[in-house]
């Protein structure tokens, strides 16, 4: 139940929205298709390929004129068509952004849109909302928010009354109430935009072109002053020596190595396109063919983010009634081993009440669980980190060494674990206490999950 608040009023809203301004993030303004064209022309190795056209064009070699400006005309055609194609993707991305969002006002709840929140507003969070701003909860009950898209944390985190929530987090599990504290370009997201968005510097690529194009510049103008001064010593007209150094100087810059190298860049952009690559600069593709080392958060990246149940260690069944009973569905991990043990095991809850329970808590590292069990017992379920159940249970030492080996293996494979062991208790017991998970645990198994891979990762060779 959310506590009685009315939030903002509607006027009070209005001046907040007057004095702050809308709630979007920090974003350059798209390029016009005239500026990326533009865009195409500033290489130092097109500046001279356009200064050796017109030098050609006022000599009226109106041939070698022609040809050079039509590789420049090409080189930069197919630019622009492929950074256009690869703007408009990053365009549509966009639409992945939450519109609206529900908030109270007045005493009311209402549906407005995201831009429109301000701060001290209260907004509503349900499972599967995006979080709008940056806030403090001032209420929450059983929350759960996946902040992977801050932090790269694939495990949502729980939230209690005061703490903080971000901007662009989703809730997982659970209701909340938060007041906004800060909006757009101020929120942590929204600082990470303006980061984003900085100037970039050029490929390794562009700084060979503007060397060689240096180079070749001092080269040229070297040979072409040298056989002009040659030619006039020796007695050779004006006019004569003016035009063959001109067409010595011409001759010497390759006006096909622009378009050669566009086409190349555009043929890796267009195989990176279909593996679902996306290159924002044509150049950019030279500068991931020289990579050698790839270093990247793999949660969400290489794989999905969503855990799930890859193996078991233990009675399959025995493993199934327990993640099936002993399980609060408040973490993405435990409803993945919810949904697996359903698989198994079909209308079984219903037939062992739940007597009481103890949450996970991260100094314990477990989760308890007492349910009513037959008729000469009750039963205890506790879920946790697999060496602390491990350590309390009664197994031999050679038995936990075999296990702990297992343990170790499954971990160096990138698998998260869940070990289960239970007790059985008497049928006077009604509650639970930290004691009860201290010693004398019965081992039941290990529950194995992975992050599945996305789809093309492994059709890209990553080695």
């Amino acid at each position: 139940m959310f506590p009685n608040k009315n939030g903002l009023s509607g006027e009070e809203a209005a001046e907040r929205l007057k004095k702050y301004g809308l709630n979007l993030l920090p974003e350059k303004s798209p390029p016009s298709q005239l500026a990326l064209f533009i865009t195409q022309l500033k290489s130092p190795l097109v500046y001279v390929l356009l200064f050796a056209a017109l030098v050609t064009l006022v000599i009226g070699h109106f041939s070698d004129s022609f040809i050079i400006f039509l590789a420049v005309f090409i080189n930069t055609i197919l630019g622009f068509i492929q950074e256009k194609r690869a703007g408009d993707a990053l365009f549509a991305l966009k639409h992945y952004v939450s519109d609206k969002t529900t908030v109270i006002r007045d005493g009311k709840r209402i549906s407005i849109d995201t831009t429109t929140i301000v701060m001290g507003d209260l907004v509503v969070l349900n499972q599967g909302v995006r979080v709008p701003a940056d806030g403090k909860l001032i209420f929450a009950n059983r929350l759960y928010i996946d902040e992977s898209v801050l932090t790269g944390e694939s495990m949502s985190v729980s939230k209690d009354n005061n703490d903080k929530v971000f901007m662009g987090t989703t809730v997982s599990a659970g209701q909340g109430l938060m007041q906004v504290k800060t909006t757009g370009a101020a929120t942590k997201f929204g600082k990470i935009a303006s980061e984003v968005q900085r100037s970039e510097e050029d490929t390794p690529l562009q700084k060979q072109l503007k060397t060689f194009s240096k180079k070749l510049v001092l080269v040229v103008s070297a040979l072409t002053i040298f056989v002009f001064t040659i030619g006039l010593l020796r007695g050779e007209g004006l006019i004569e020596m003016f035009t063959t150094s001109v067409a010595l100087a011409v001759s010497s810059i390759p006006e096909g190595l622009l378009v050669s190298l566009t086409v190349i860049l555009a043929i890796g952009m267009q195989k990176l396109l279909k593996r679902q690559g996306l290159v924002r600069r044509l150049s950019s593709a030279e500068t991931l063919g020289g990579v050698t080392v790839i270093c990247v958060d793999k949660t969400g990246t290489l794989t999905q983010g969503k855990m799930e149940v890859v193996d078991y260690v233990g009675d399959k069944e025995e493993i199934a009634k327990q993640v099936l009973l002993a399980n609060d569905l408040d973490d993405p991990l435990v409803i993945a081993a919810f949904e697996w043990g359903g698989t198994v095991i079909k209308d079984f809850v219903q037939e062992h009440p739940r007597l009481d329970s103890i949450p996970f808590s991260p100094k314990e590292r477990y989760f308890m669980s007492l349910h009513r069990w037959s008729s000469d017992n009750n039963i205890t379920f506790i879920n946790g980190a697999p060496d602390v159940l491990l350590e309390r249970s009664i197994l031999s030492e050679s038995e936990k060494r075999e296990v702990s080996k297992t343990i170790n293996k499954l971990s160096s494979q990138g698998r998260r674990l869940i070990g289960l062991a239970r007790k059985k208790v008497q049928l006077n017991k009604k509650t639970l206490e930290e004691a009860d998970a201290k010693s004398d645990l019965e081992w039941v198994g290990l529950l194995v999950f992975s992050d599945p891979v996305r789809l093309g990762v492994t059709e890209v060779g990553l080695k």
